[in-house]
Formats: C-alpha cells, structure tokens, sequence
C-alpha cells in the first residue's frame, strides 16, 4: 500500500498529475478543483494517496487530505460505484459540502455531478448515512446542510462558456464550483458567468 506521495509536480492534467519523486514520475489521479491552491509544474505536493489494483492495470489516486480520502473509500464502497466516479464526486463536492448534502438529504447535489444518476444519488444518500457517525452528520451549521446545489444544467452550461473564453476545462470546472458555493440558488447562467469572471480576477 502506498499511502502518501511527496514530491514535485512534473506535469498537470485533466485530472491527473505526474509527481517526480527521486527521477520517477508516479501519474496520479486527482480531485483538481479540490486542490488549493492549484498545482503548478514545479510545486512541491504531498498527497495521501489509495492504489487501485485491477486486473488491467494499476491506479494511483491522491488526496489533498486524510478526510478527502477517507470519503473517496467510503464511495467505492458502495456497490455501482467505480473510483472514476468516486474521484467526480470528490472533485465537484467538498467533504463538508458532501456531508452536508448527506445530511440534509440534498440529492440535487449528486444529481450535479456528471455521471450520477438519480437512482446513484438515491443508493448514495441511503448509503452513506451509514458510513457518517451521528456526530458528523449532526456537526454541520443548519444552513451548510440546508444549502442547495446548482442546477445541473446551469453548472453544465457555465462550465462551456468559461471554456469558450479560454479557461480550460478544469479551470472552468474549479470557477463553477466556486460560483456554486457563492450563490446556490441563482440559475441565470449570464450572472453566474459574470460572478466567475470576476472571482478569477
């Protein structure tokens, strides 16, 4: 098992970076927006990290923190869920804000991850009540766990048009959930681009 990966980062993907550590580069896959501040080739990182061994192949996904990876076992736990999915979930959603949405109830807010369905999202919050102690659930402020997600198709729709100015794609995916977190209820997509283009500013 390898449980934690320090090193400098080598290149930054999609959703993936290669970590040099020592003259060997490890690819490991990542919760980009989740990561703060966003890697840059050069930076030094430290990831806790859980390797996926299959058949085809081996994968090594990495954490920003020990509750990020604690949530991402937690998902692949669950029957129907793959790491791949896991890792979207973890990427859209904060651990605060996914304990929250579990809490409350909110299947909107895995709705809004690209993949989930709502009968995922049902399995989800059935599911993970059972992997949250009381105490975590229950040690959220009222309004964290009452807080709505963006629509999917307003977050969808944001995201391209943060694309067409030039963002790439996981640039835009990081503004939207920022924009997400700054003003859950509006679905106007022209006033959450203008709150993106400002936040980037």
């Amino acid at each position: 098992m390898i449980a934690f990966v320090k090193g400098i980062v080598a290149a930054v993907d999609e959703s993936r970076l290669v970590v040099d550590i020592g003259g060997v580069g490890l690819e490991v896959l990542v919760p980009l927006t989740q990561l703060q501040p966003y890697p840059q080739a050069g930076d030094e990182i430290y990831l806790h990290t859980h390797l996926q061994v299959r058949e085809d192949g081996w994968q090594l996904f990495g954490f920003a923190s020990a509750e990020q990876l604690r949530i991402f076992r937690r998902l692949i736990a669950i029957n129907g869920v793959g790491p791949k999915m896991a890792l979207a979930i973890c990427d859209s959603l904060s651990p605060q804000r996914l304990i929250a949405a579990v809490a409350a109830g909110d299947e909107k807010a895995f709705c809004a991850v690209s993949g989930v369905g709502k009968k995922i999202a049902q399995r989800l919050l059935l599911e993970l009540k059972d992997k949250f102690s009381d105490a975590e659930l229950a040690g959220l402020p009222q309004a964290a766990a009452a807080a709505p997600a963006m629509p999917a198709a307003a977050s969808s729709e944001l995201t391209e048009a943060l694309k067409q100015l030039g963002y790439s794609a996981t640039e835009a995916r990081a503004l939207a959930l920022q924009v997400q977190e700054q003003l859950p209820d509006e679905k106007d997509t022209g006033r959450l681009l203008t709150a993106a283009l400002r936040m980037s500013l």
